[in-house]
This record gives C-alpha cells, structure tokens and sequence, in this order.
C-alpha cells in the first residue's frame, strides 16, 4: 500500500535560519579563531557577556517598571547573561591557574 503526499505538503515551506538582527554579537567561525588568537577570542566572550547583561538588565527594568508583562522572556535573558558569564570566568580561572602552574615550574 503506497502512502500518498499529503495535499499541499512541499519542502518549500521551510524558510532557511536567518540570524537574529541585533542581538549579541556573531559567533565566529572556527577558522577566524584560529587565524585571531586567543586574546580577540576571549575578548568577544567578553563583550558577548556585557551585550547578554546589558539586555537582561533592560529586560528586567522594563518588568519591574511595567512596560512589559514576559516574565518568562525576562528570565530567559537573566539566563542566558548568567551561563555566559559563568562561561567568561571559568575560562579566565583556567588561564590564571595554567599561568601559576607555568610559574611554578622550574626551569
């Protein structure tokens, strides 16, 4: 028993990912990482982080004020900035405790 397409049914309907207009800033590709070095890569993390806090912190002053009513939205930007931020400074410990573990190695 063949199964029939259903009526009106096409792949054309699927829209490509198209990324968001002024969120944070673009993810770079693995080759950029390469060839910009880890001071560039951890400096975007950085600013990464400060966008994703900037836009939480407006997103909870416009709950608290009562211009918006996304509970939800608020505390998915409250999120999405802490992960990032946890991020940044797991990154920034293991730098600094592979800098003392270079220091205290004897030469």
């Amino acid at each position: 028993m063949a199964i029939a397409p259903l009526e009106g049914a096409s792949l054309s309907m699927l829209q490509p990912h198209r990324p968001f207009d002024g969120g944070p800033a673009p993810v770079r590709q693995r080759d950029e990482v390469k060839e910009a070095g880890f001071d560039s890569l951890f400096a975007d993390m950085v600013a990464r982080a400060n966008v994703l806090g900037n836009e939480s912190h407006q997103a909870a002053e416009a709950l608290a004020v009562g211009a918006s009513d996304d509970v939800h939205g608020t505390m998915v930007e409250m999120q999405k900035a802490g992960i990032q931020m946890r991020l940044v400074n797991s990154v920034r410990n293991k730098v600094v405790d592979a800098f003392y573990e270079l220091w205290r190695m004897s030469v």
